[in-house]
């Protein structure tokens, strides 16, 4: 398909999701209308709910597992199945998002495969076709939102023939635009890695909080730190900071969470797995001020304590024992002392400091409260 064909069909669609944006109700469902508002919403709600699905097998199995699973053939094939999961998020987050739109089984079906082809997950090597990571989250979020507004565009307007021309139109549609427009989206990625990369310029100290503050306000964003940790080689004392600025985001959001939020929600921030506050943190960005003062914290205990670590385990904070174990491995000294100062490091002095800090920002910071942290789930 030509390229400028393709953008025709993209005008039209965006033309209809203007209409939303407007305001002008369109139907979604038997009984249920959209503004634009509430658009958005479900596409953030969607990214939210869909993170910790697919994200959450390996976050709890995965670190265990490899210290299990070398001989033993069961625990080697749930370690590939909770990767597999992982590698399917973009499918899920599509799947969530019709969903919420109450779409019927098909349409679920049609925009969870178009976020997967446009995802960059999946990988055409040589005739071979491959899952690579989960792909870039910022353009699943494009295309789940092309392929709803798509198939509001186009829905009930084929009578019998539906079920054979929507199959190929949405998924070919979408998850080719997915791909033209993938090179331009991850050059967002690459700019916040050149400016992560400027701070291992820096003395050791302020390279150390300015990491740990950044990697903690894009924790919760669609931006991959672990993406950009692995594109700049982000080792040592680096890594460690962003692996900090992890556990700052972690602790951030879940004493927000405690009191508005079930008790699923908060322990799946304990686990953490804080991406999922997506939709809480853009539709609150006040947010971003307990994560800088939690972050200059966590980059602090970073330098002072010397945790170090690898360009992947950078973006895992305390899930899973990944960041404490590398720093652990890279540690000199007495093993006991330091066992000692990690507890203290991920996890005494950071949730006690990020309580205080809540309660703090509580009191001084107009709009701040508990209820700006509460994460609504998916409808059954």
């Amino acid at each position: 398909m030509k390229i400028d064909t393709l953008f025709i069909v993209a005008h039209e669609v965006l033309y209809y999701y203007k209409r939303i944006i407007i305001k002008e109700d369109v139907l979604v469902g038997k009984a249920e209308s959209s503004s634009g508002k509430q658009f958005i919403n479900n596409i953030l709600n969607a990214v939210g709910a869909g993170v910790v699905i697919a994200l959450l097998p390996n976050a709890l199995l995965g670190e265990l597992l490899k210290f299990f699973k070398d001989g033993n053939e069961a625990l080697e094939l749930i370690y590939q199945l909770v990767i597999v999961i992982q590698s399917f998020m973009a499918f899920i987050i599509g799947v969530v998002a019709a969903h919420m739109f109450k779409f019927s089984g098909p349409g679920s079906v049609f925009v969870g495969t178009s976020a997967m082809l446009g995802s960059g997950a999946v990988v055409f090597e040589n005739g071979t076709i491959m899952l690579q990571g989960i792909g870039d989250v910022i353009n699943v979020m494009i295309i789940v939102t092309f392929a709803c507004a798509l198939f509001m565009l186009l829905r009930g307007k084929f009578g019998s023939l539906e079920l054979i021309i929507l199959p190929v139109v949405i998924p070919v549609l979408s998850g080719y635009l997915g791909l033209l427009i993938l090179p331009y989206v991850r050059k967002v990625t690459s700019t916040l890695g050149a400016m992560v990369q400027s701070f291992t310029d820096l003395n050791p100290m302020l390279m150390s909080v300015l990491i740990t503050i950044t990697f903690a306000l894009l924790m919760v964003t669609p931006i991959s730190v672990v993406a950009i940790a692995t594109a700049i080689s982000l080792t040592g004392l680096g890594s460690g900071a962003g692996n900090m600025g992890i556990v700052a985001a972690c602790v951030t959001f879940l004493f927000g969470s405690l009191t508005v939020n079930k008790a699923g929600v908060n322990i799946v921030l304990l686990i953490g797995a804080a991406k999922m506050m997506i939709p809480v943190y853009l539709k609150h960005p006040i947010i971003m001020i307990p994560l800088i003062i939690n972050g200059t914290i966590g980059g602090l205990l970073a330098y002072f304590v010397g945790i170090k670590g690898t360009p992947m385990s950078a973006g895992f904070g305390y899930t899973g024992l990944v960041g404490p174990i590398n720093a652990f491995n890279r540690m000199d000294g007495d093993p006991m002392m330091n066992a000692l100062l990690l507890l203290f490091a991920y996890f005494i002095i950071p949730f006690t400091m990020a309580f205080f800090v809540h309660q703090i920002c509580k009191r001084i910071l107009p709009g701040y409260s508990d209820d700006i942290y509460r994460f609504e789930l998916p409808k059954q």
